[in-house]
């Protein structure tokens, strides 16, 4: 087993402080305190708290899409790659008890001017459209279809977003549930 080392020990309170309470209401003490750490030993690894943010949602980004692609290998049938996203969105709402999504947490509290930031949350979304739609083009569906491919994936996507908000609106994946039966009747 490898040791715990103050960066993961950092990252970890981090995580956790971070999705609990929110980064406002996070204090960089609390950080230091609970992670079990000198404050030189923070700011050996972050400038601020702000680098620890940046490093926090990079993380998040990588873990978040692993866990994704983990969860939905071995399905080859396209829809059912589809429908896997939200059986993952439903899974992490569960072992969440419902606290809804990460990233989004994070977004709405960040002001207009922290761009960084906001860079990386239209990267999260921006990775998330690019594997629904990668997904999409590989399934055969009529060209007469109610829908094209463009706006079946902003469907699927919007369904995801909505989907997550209201699990942790209502501490219940059946919006997530009900997509699925939307998505499957659109394919």
């Amino acid at each position: 087993m490898k040791p715990v080392v103050v960066i993961d020990r950092i990252m970890e309170t981090a995580d956790r402080l971070f999705y609990k309470q929110g980064y406002n209401l996070t204090g960089i003490n609390q950080i230091i305190e609970e992670a079990n750490i000198s404050k030189p030993s923070l700011y050996n690894h972050f400038r601020s708290k702000d680098d620890l943010l940046l490093a926090y949602l990079d993380q998040l980004h990588k873990n978040w899409f692993d866990e994704l692609n983990a969860f939905t290998q071995g399905i080859t049938d396209p829809l059912d790659q589809l429908i896997a996203f939200f059986d993952y969105r439903i899974a992490r709402q569960i072992s969440s008890k419902y606290g809804g999504c990460a990233m989004n947490k994070i977004l709405s509290e960040m002001p207009r001017e922290a761009k960084e930031v906001l860079e990386r949350g239209v990267k999260f979304k921006s990775d998330l459209r690019a594997k629904i739609t990668s997904v999409v083009k590989q399934l055969k569906r009529p060209k007469d279809k109610l829908l094209t491919d463009k706006e079946f994936i902003e469907v699927i996507y919007a369904e995801l977003e909505s989907g997550v908000l209201m699990a942790y609106v209502t501490k219940s994946h059946d919006a997530l549930e009900n997509a699925k039966k939307i998505i499957r009747k659109l394919a």
